[in-house]
């Protein structure tokens, strides 16, 4: 008799079929800050795992079991991007990067959220790229997650 079995998320991603995705925030400069919170950062990382896959030169490179941590930053100075990294932590199993986005173009935008948003994406597109990993499913999606984020307070840090 035949059983079909689903298999969990978890379980999907501990055998090594994703890359699983992490974002997190450190502000370097004082005040340059944009006000997303925890909950975006565990949205983000979900979205873009269910919707990437390995590459043959991410795991030639680091293997099937390597996680992806996006660190986002911002810097008054720039004009455009700045991603730094690799940084390999073998024994966490970890690749991570750094994402500065350009504060001050942003923040003269109609909507800076958006456009932080928007520049976020780009910064990813760019290491994803550089393994060669497919992201037409991401740049697909992209609209329908900002607005999304955008939606949802709880997507941002509340400041009393």
């Amino acid at each position: 008799m035949p059983c079909d079995v689903v298999l969990s998320e978890r379980f999907y991603n501990l055998r090594g079929d994703r890359v699983k995705v992490h974002f997190g925030q450190i502000y370097i400069q004082a005040g340059k800050t944009f006000p997303f919170s925890h909950v975006f950062q565990l949205f983000l990382g979900e979205k873009i795992t269910e919707l990437i896959e390995p590459s043959a030169k991410y795991i030639k490179l680091h293997g099937e079991d390597f996680e992806l941590m996006f660190r986002v930053s911002a810097k008054w100075q720039l004009a455009v991007n700045e991603v730094f990294g690799p940084k390999v932590y073998k024994k966490d199993k970890d690749v991570e990067f750094s994402i500065f986005l350009p504060y001050t173009p942003i923040m003269l935008t109609p909507d800076p959220n958006r456009s932080a948003l928007e520049h976020l994406f780009e910064g990813v597109y760019q290491v994803l790229g550089g393994y060669e990993i497919d992201v037409s499913a991401v740049k697909a999606e992209q609209g329908r997650i900002i607005d999304k984020i955008l939606s949802s307070s709880e997507m941002f840090v509340k400041y009393e």
